[in-house]
């Protein structure tokens, strides 16, 4: 298994002919003042499955500060890949999340306890 792409955005879904729809994808948070509260962020990730790899995997979205305390407890659940479609699409809404002081932010995505990608939000109090 291989990440396709990884990455946080404003707001995704998936079209009924099974295309992924994106708005607003972002690494900065540029924050007047601290803390900051960020009302809605969506998680996306694509993997990719060898033909062998087909039946249920486990994953785990961790997204912890650079001190590595959990920003959100952890996110989790399991995904079935049958042998005639070997991607997983995850999507996962990340709502009122507080942001205390600037830094880097990130988000560690597993499958079977297997690291697949690592995604960072800067953020910066200008």
């Amino acid at each position: 298994m291989k990440s396709k792409y990884t990455f946080v955005c404003e707001a995704a879904n998936i079209s009924q002919g099974g295309n992924l729809n994106v708005l607003g994808i972002f690494q900065n948070f540029n924050a007047p003042k601290l803390p900051i509260t960020v009302t809605r962020m969506v998680y996306v990730a694509c993997i990719e499955f060898h033909r062998s790899e087909a039946g249920k995997h486990r994953f785990k979205v961790n997204f912890i500060d650079e001190d590595g305390m959990q920003v959100i407890p952890p996110l989790d659940g399991e995904v079935f890949i049958p042998e005639n479609n070997l991607f997983a699409n995850l999507m996962m809404n990340i709502e009122n999340t507080t942001f205390k002081k600037p830094g880097i932010f990130a988000i560690d995505l597993t499958m079977d306890n297997q690291h697949l990608a690592t995604d960072n939000i800067h953020v910066y109090k200008v």
